[in-house]
C-alpha cells in the first residue's frame, strides 16, 4: 500500500504538468539560503541543498536532482573583450565623433553643409520637437495618427512585460497560472493581433505618399530600388545598433543569480543571428529562436514593405484600377491562411498562450514561429492599408465625406469599447476543438483588426471629431510617436534588465507588474531620445540630403522648362 503511495506521489508532478495551463513543474525554481533555512553539517553543498529542497518543497517520498545556476558578479568577470564587442564600441564612437563635429558646426556657424549639419544634436532636437499643424492640410489632419503608434507601443510593452514575468524564478507560480485562466486576461492572451494596426498605418502612409507623388511625377517599378532603399536606411541603423549591443554589451550590463540564464542566454542568440537580422531575415531562419522577441515584426515589416513597393509602382506604371484588385488580393490572402493553418494544424496565440509556452518564447510551437512571425500572417493587413490609402485618396480626389453618415460617426465614437469587445469574444470560443474552427478563426481574427484599425484610420484622415482624436493628436504624442522605432528596439532590453538584476524570487501580482512596466516605460522613452537623435535621425538627413542633390532637379538643370513655356505660349495665341 505505501508503494502505491509513493508511487501516486512520484506522478504528481507529471500529472499537473500535463496540464497545459499549468507550468511544468517537474523542473522547480528554488534558491534557498542553507545556513538559516536548513543547518547542516552536511560537507557537500550540492547533496546539501537537494535535500533541503526535499524537506520544504516535495512530498516524502519524492526526490530532487539539482541544476546548478552560478552567480558571478561584474567586478569577478573577465575583462578580456572579444573582436565583436571592440567593433561595437568602434562603430560607437565614430557615431558618437560625428555628432561632436557637426553639432560644433551648427553651433559655431561654418557654413550651410546639408550633411554636416544633419549630425547637429541642436538641429535634430529642433526637428524633434517642432510640429506642423499650419502646414499642409493633407499632413495635419494625419497627426493623430502618430498618437495611435504610441498607445499601440504602450500596449505591446504591457504584453511583453507580463511575458517576461514567466522567465523569472518566482514565489508563488501558481498565481500566474490563475491570472491566464481570469477572463480579463484575455485582453493580453487575445489581443495580439492589435499589432496589425502599425502594418495598416505603415503600408496606409507608404501607399498615400506614392499617390501624393505620383500627381507631380511619372512613377514606376524603376523607382523600386530607391524605394528598397529608404526603408533600409529607415530600418536598419536603429535595428543593428540595439542588436550589436544585445549580442556583445547587453551580458556585461548586469549580474546575478537570472542573470545568465536569462539576459546571456538571448545575448548569445543575437550573436548567433546578427547576420540574419541585417538582412532582415530573422523571421525566417532559426525562427525558432529568438534574438529580442519584438524584431520580427521589423522583418516582417521590410518583407511586406518590399510587396507593397512593387505591387504599388506597378500598378501607377500600368494604370489599373488599383481598389478591385487590392480587394481581391486582401481576401484571397485570408483564404490562403486559412487553409495553411487548416493543413499545419495552426492555431493562434488565443489557444498557444500557455505557461510554458510563454516561458520559453513558444520554442517548440511552430504556430508561433511558422505563422505568428512569419510575412504571411501578416500580408492581409499589408492589402489592407494600401487599400485604405487608394481609398482615401480618391476620396480626396473627388470631394466625397463619407463620414456624412451618422452611423458611421457613431462607430467611430464606440472604435474602443469594439475592440474590446472582439478581444473578449474570446472567451467564448478558446475551448472549440474543431480543427477547421481553428483555422478559420486564425485566418479571420487579424484582418479582422486590421479592419477595426483601418476605419480608425480613415476616420482621423477625415477629420471626424472626437476626445479621443484630440488627446492623440496633441503634441507630445507627436513626438513621442517619432521615436517609436527606437522604442520598439529598445524596451525589450529594458525590461529584462531590470527585472534579470533581481536577487530574490519575485512575487507575480497586479502591483509588481504595473511596477515593472512603468519602469520599462520610462526608461525606453528616456533612452529612446538620444538614439533618435544621435542615430536615427542624422543617418535619415545625411540620405535624403543625398536623394536631393542627385535626384531632384535644380532650377538651373531644367532645359524642358522654356520648351514647356513657349509650348504654352502657343497654344494660348492659336
Amino acid at each position: 500500500m505505501m508503494k502505491d503511495q509513493i508511487s501516486t506521489i512520484k506522478n504528481l508532478p507529471q500529472e499537473y504538468a500535463s496540464d497545459p495551463r499549468h507550468f511544468d513543474r517537474t523542473l522547480l525554481h528554488r534558491g534557498y539560503c542553507l545556513t538559516t533555512r536548513c543547518p547542516s553539517s552536511e560537507t557537500n553543498t550540492t547533496l546539501r541543498f537537494e535535500q533541503c529542497v526535499e524537506q520544504h518543497a516535495l512530498t516524502p517520498g519524492v526526490k530532487a536532482s539539482l541544476q546548478s545556476h552560478f552567480c558571478v558578479s561584474r567586478e569577478n568577470k573577465p575583462r578580456n573583450l572579444d573582436r565583436p564587442e571592440l567593433i561595437f564600441l568602434a562603430v560607437l564612437g565614430v557615431v558618437l565623433a560625428f555628432n561632436v563635429v557637426g553639432t560644433l558646426y551648427d553651433i559655431l556657424q561654418f557654413g550651410k553643409n546639408t550633411y554636416l549639419q544633419a549630425w547637429s544634436v541642436r538641429y535634430n532636437w529642433q526637428k524633434l520637437i517642432t510640429t506642423y499643424e499650419e502646414g499642409d492640410p493633407r499632413v495635419s489632419s494625419l497627426t493623430a495618427i502618430q498618437g495611435i503608434r504610441v498607445l499601440l507601443l504602450v500596449l505591446v510593452m504591457m504584453t511583453h512585460s507580463s511575458e517576461i514575468q514567466h522567465k523569472l524564478y518566482l514565489y508563488n507560480p501558481g498565481r500566474l497560472e490563475q491570472f491566464l485562466q481570469q477572463s480579463v486576461t484575455m485582453l493580453i492572451r487575445n489581443g495580439s493581433a492589435l499589432v496589425m494596426g502599425f502594418v495598416v498605418i505603415s503600408n496606409f502612409l507608404f501607399g498615400y505618399s506614392l499617390l501624393v507623388l505620383s500627381k507631380t511625377r511619372k512613377l514606376g517599378l524603376a523607382q523600386l530600388p530607391m524605394c528598397l532603399l529608404h526603408r533600409i536606411i529607415r530600418l536598419a541603423p536603429v535595428h543593428l545598433l540595439v542588436i550589436g549591443f544585445a549580442a556583445t554589451w547587453w551580458r556585461h550590463a548586469g549580474d546575478g543569480p537570472q542573470w545568465s540564464g536569462i539576459v546571456s542566454a538571448e545575448s548569445e542568440v543575437c550573436r548567433k543571428k546578427f547576420l540574419s537580422h541585417v538582412f532582415f531575415m530573422h523571421n525566417l531562419i532559426n525562427p525558432e529562436e529568438h534574438c529580442l522577441l519584438q524584431t520580427w515584426f521589423l522583418a516582417v515589416d521590410f518583407q511586406l514593405y518590399v510587396v507593397a513597393a512593387a505591387l504599388s509602382l506597378w500598378l501607377l506604371q500600368t494604370g489599373r484600377r488599383a481598389i478591385p484588385f487590392l480587394t481581391t488580393l486582401f481576401f484571397g490572402s485570408c483564404l490562403l491562411n486559412v487553409v495553411l493553418a487548416y493543413f499545419n494544424d495552426w492555431k493562434s496565440l488565443l489557444y498557444i498562450m500557455l505557461p510554458e509556452n510563454v516561458r520559453t518564447t513558444f520554442h517548440d510551437v511552430p504556430s508561433f514561429y511558422r505563422f505568428y512571425v512569419a510575412p504571411w500572417g501578416s500580408l492581409p493587413s499589408c492589402f489592407l492599408g494600401l487599400l485604405l490609402a487608394h481609398v482615401y485618396f480618391h476620396m480626396q480626389e473627388n470631394g466625397f465625406k463619407i463620414f456624412k453618415y451618422k452611423l458611421l460617426v457613431w462607430t467611430f465614437h464606440l472604435i474602443v469599447p469594439i475592440h474590446v469587445g472582439f478581444i473578449l469574444c474570446g472567451n467564448y470560443i478558446k475551448d472549440t476543438k474543431s480543427g477547421f474552427a481553428t483555422a478559420l478563426y486564425m485566418g479571420a481574427e487579424r484582418p479582422a483588426f486590421a479592419a477595426l484599425a483601418a476605419f480608425y484610420v480613415l476616420a482621423v484622415a477625415n477629420n471626424v471629431d472626437s476626445v479621443v482624436r484630440r488627446i492623440f493628436a496633441v503634441k507630445l504624442f507627436q513626438i513621442l510617436g517619432r521615436i517609436s522605432l527606437p522604442v520598439l528596439m529598445l524596451h525589450w532590453c529594458v525590461n529584462m534588465m531590470l527585472v534579470a538584476s533581481r536577487r530574490t524570487l519575485s512575487e507575480v501580482s497586479v502591483q509588481n507588474i504595473a511596477s515593472d512596466l512603468i519602469s520599462t516605460i520610462w526608461w525606453t522613452y528616456v533612452l529612446a531620445i538620444p538614439v533618435s537623435l544621435l542615430v536615427e535621425a542624422p543617418i535619415q538627413k545625411c540620405f535624403n540630403s543625398f536623394v536631393k542633390s542627385r535626384f531632384v532637379e535644380t532650377p538651373t538643370s531644367r532645359p524642358q522648362t522654356p520648351v514647356k513655356r513657349t509650348r504654352y505660349h502657343r497654344k494660348k495665341s492659336s
